[in-house]
């Protein structure tokens, strides 16, 4: 069951002194650094690793801003929004070369085979930066599935606890799973050879499984995964993600009249693993004086395949994050028919933007089926359009659901988020003391 903690409370176990400390390493931007901050704001962080960051490079920062935005390459904007004003810069060791030269081969690389070559190879040259740098006065390191190995193996040896978060299924059900997809869609995704299983990558996540203490999951599916790849129950903690709930509001009002086109969204990348090709084929059903969809995020999937859904399909592409909340108040309900998830942060974006969300169970969203909108099953057009259907004709459901997302902005916001992962790190920090008392007492 997921943690609920209440509050914060006393991180300090019995006789210990000094609470826990804790050093989180990630590559990339996860989740706009959520974990790192929430930490700090804990204060619990002792020091946040990453690859590319100019939060801590001010000088820099102050330079590269004066280039105008119309003639910054993507790349240079992209650098400039990696920080986070509440993370000290005293706290971040950032190896930018190595962000670079990840940069640099994933775009040299096409193949999903390939790709998981590049993770092994920057979760090793990652870990050896760091552990050259130090993990300072750690008690506790967080890591990342798939990036962690190395890590972990000289925490352990230092004597230091560590959690892995487990962001998405484990590469073993989800290359079956997307085995599935390809043989449904034929044609439809290019370069996504997951024909054969990466057993490198499935060894490598059994050895990070073996090495952490704790596993955080971020829904009852990446958890019931864990499980049936023989993860001790009583190491798995699954812990919700949460969104800033000032970034995203409902409108004002629900859109147009019970004559309207029902406006649907979906957030995300545009390819297989979302769902989409069944999304598509649902509107198709419902028609085009039914519904109007737009999709935002990058479109992976033949574009001669989507060409047919015109009629009740916009596709937007890649949007900047400070436009989202306006896009989420465009619609009128959220789609996401995810086939392999961790825990979609959209579907919080949109329950916080005051859109009912129909999703599958496998997209890990924190949605009650039948209150703030519908769990539907997963490679189910007909379902799917059944659900959609029914806020198309029945507004005043769509507005019922719509009430009730307002009831869960504090299950999906980050106070409730920040609790959870410290109540992870309590109970850690409490079983380590408890384990070394009765060490002494033997001795």
């Amino acid at each position: 069951m997921p943690i609920c903690s209440s509050a914060i409370g006393n991180l300090v176990a019995p006789n210990s002194g000094e609470p826990p400390r804790v050093s989180v390493a990630m590559v990339g931007a996860r989740m706009h650094y959520a974990v790192p901050r929430l930490l700090h704001e804990a204060g619990l962080l002792e020091r946040f690793f990453t690859d590319s960051y100019i939060g801590n490079k001010p000088w820099l920062e102050s330079i590269l801003r004066t280039v105008p935005q119309g003639v910054a390459p993507r790349g240079l904007l992209r650098w400039l929004g990696r920080k986070d004003a509440k993370l000290p810069a005293n706290v971040v060791s950032s190896f930018d070369a190595l962000g670079l030269w990840y940069v640099w081969a994933r775009k040299r690389t096409k193949t999903r085979t390939g790709m998981e070559a590049v993770y092994r190879e920057v979760a090793r040259r990652f870990s050896r930066a760091i552990l050259q740098t130090g993990l300072g006065d750690a008690t506790i390191v967080w890591g990342f599935n798939n990036a962690s190995l190395e890590l972990f193996q000289a925490a352990r040896g230092q004597g230091r606890q560590c959690i892995l978060e487990q962001t998405i299924l484990p590469a073993k059900l989800e290359f079956k799973l997307m085995r599935e997809e390809l043989g449904r869609w034929p044609g439809w995704q290019r370069g996504l050879d997951v024909l054969g299983s990466d057993e490198l990558a499935i060894d490598r996540a059994e050895q990070e499984w073996a090495l952490a203490h704790r596993i955080v999951a971020g829904s009852d599916f990446v958890r019931e995964g864990l499980e049936s790849c023989g993860v001790p129950q009583t190491k798995i903690r699954v812990v919700p993600y949460g969104v800033d709930l000032n970034r995203f509001w409902p409108a004002a009002k629900l859109k147009g009249d019970r004559s309207a086109r029902l406006r649907v969204l979906f957030v995300g990348e545009v390819g297989l693993r979302k769902g989409v090709p069944d999304l598509l084929e649902a509107l198709a059903k419902l028609g085009s004086a039914t519904v109007e969809a737009r999709f935002v995020g990058e479109v992976v999937l033949d574009h001669d395949r989507l060409a047919p859904f015109a009629s009740v399909a916009t596709f937007v592409g890649s949007v900047p994050r400070a436009q989202m909340p306006e896009i989420f108040r465009w619609a009128d309900v959220f789609v996401l028919p995810s086939i392999v998830e961790g825990s979609a942060t959209a579907t919080y974006e949109a329950l916080l933007s005051g859109l009912p969300v129909v999703a599958t169970q496998n997209a890990g969203s924190i949605v009650q089926s039948g209150v703030e909108g519908f769990i539907v099953p997963i490679r189910d057009p007909h379902t799917l359009a059944e659900t959609l259907g029914r806020y198309a004709s029945d507004r005043e459901l769509l507005a019922q659901h719509r009430a009730a997302t307002l009831q869960c902005r504090d299950r999906a916001g980050l106070d409730r988020y920040k609790a959870d992962l410290v109540s992870v790190i309590r109970e850690i920090a409490t079983s380590d003391r408890c384990r070394k008392r009765k060490l002494d007492d033997i001795d």
